[in-house]
Parts: structure tokens; sequence; C-alpha cells
């Protein structure tokens, strides 16, 4: 049987992933990746090992499972406003079923590479997220867009006030183009498409991840 499962580590850094349970490293996966676990750990150098893929496997402790409504972010190579990453956004139902999708951005448009230190208005680090107040959106205006849900982050990280809105300057490509270091949609068509989730299905957790 296989299950879903997202990368959670501590101090919000990569996860090493090995050729075998308790093997060689080959490779590493971001904080807060999505990953497919096949079968039940397997026990090598004293800790529980998950397999992820064909030779591919990472310790058992840095795993989560999350069955509530989610919305679950992969960072794209895409750009739009000339410069800012798109993050191609599910919007996840407690059943596991995707009701929506929409795009997102992070950090301003000179500013992409993902940053821990606080004031560094770039993109979030990636990882999971919760919503301070599952089904709220508050009006917050300027270059909040009008909506406001408040996030923390469950690693460690000296980023905080971070929160899911809307950017009205995504396409303009100035200075406000992205955000200062939130989460946000870059239409108000999707605006409104994530309003209506968060409202409608109360998520309690933002995933954000390398894709």
């Amino acid at each position: 049987m296989s299950y879903t499962a997202y990368v959670s580590t501590k101090e919000g850094d990569s996860l090493s992933v090995r050729s075998k349970a308790n093997g060689e490293k080959i490779d590493t996966i971001s904080n807060g990746t999505e990953v497919t676990v096949a079968g039940d750990p397997v026990n090598a150098g004293g800790r529980n090992w998950s397999q992820i893929g064909t030779n591919r496997w990472v310790a058992t402790d840095f795993l989560t499972i999350i069955k509530r409504p989610k919305v679950v972010a992969r960072r794209t190579q895409e750009i739009l406003g000339g410069g800012l990453r798109v993050y191609q956004a599910r919007l996840v139902d407690s059943t596991g079923k995707v009701i929506n999708s929409v795009r997102a951005v992070s950090g301003r448009i000179n500013n992409q590479t993902p940053s821990h230190v606080a004031g560094s208005q770039a993109p979030i680090p990636f990882g999971i997220y919760t919503f301070t107040a599952p089904g709220i959106v508050e009006y917050k205006a300027g270059e909040f867009g009008e909506v406001w849900s408040p996030v923390i982050p469950i690693f460690k990280t000296g980023r905080s006030e971070i929160g899911v809105h809307y950017d009205p300057s995504a396409f303009k490509g100035n200075s406000n183009a992205g955000t200062a270091g939130c989460f946000a949609t870059p239409t108000i068509g999707e605006r409104d498409i994530m309003t209506k989730f968060i409202k409608a299905h109360k998520p309690t957790h933002l995933i954000v991840y390398e894709g």
C-alpha cells in the first residue's frame, strides 16, 4: 500500500535521499516536498526508513501525513511579470480531492531565492505552514489586495508575519511586483478562487516546496 506524505524537517533544511535504507546519500529534496511512500518502514542503522521511489529512501522521522484540507504549492520554472517564479497551488479537500488550482508568487521580482532571513523580501522558505485561523479571510488593503489569511511555519526560521493574499502588482514590473515574503495569487480571478476555498473548506496547512 502506498500513501502521500510531506517532508517536515525541524530546521527547515533539505532532506537527504539514500540509495537504500541507511545507504549512500544520492540526492536531497526540499522541506515540504510531497512524496509517495511505498510499503512499510524498514529499520536499519537504528532508525526507520521509507521508500519514496526506486532506490530512493528517506528517514521516516522526517515525513508527516496531512489528511486535512490544504493548499499544496510546487514552485515551477515558469516565470510571470518579468521575473516572478510561479507556484502551482493545488487546493485539496479533506478527502484528498483537488478542488481547484491557482498560480501564486512570493518574494520581490529581483529577489527569487527563498530565504530564512527576516526582512529579506525573498520568497518564503520551503516547508509546511499552518493557517492561524482556518476559514478566515480578513480585509487588508493596499499591496495585500483586500485579502489576508495568516500562516505560521512549523519549522525553525527567522521569517514571520507571513500570509496568503493577492498581489495587485504582479504584472506591473515595478518595485512592488511580487511580495515582501508572503504567498500571493497574481490575478483577481485566482484571488477569488483561493478565497472561496479558504472560506468553504477551512484548510489547516499551506505546503510549499521546490518542484
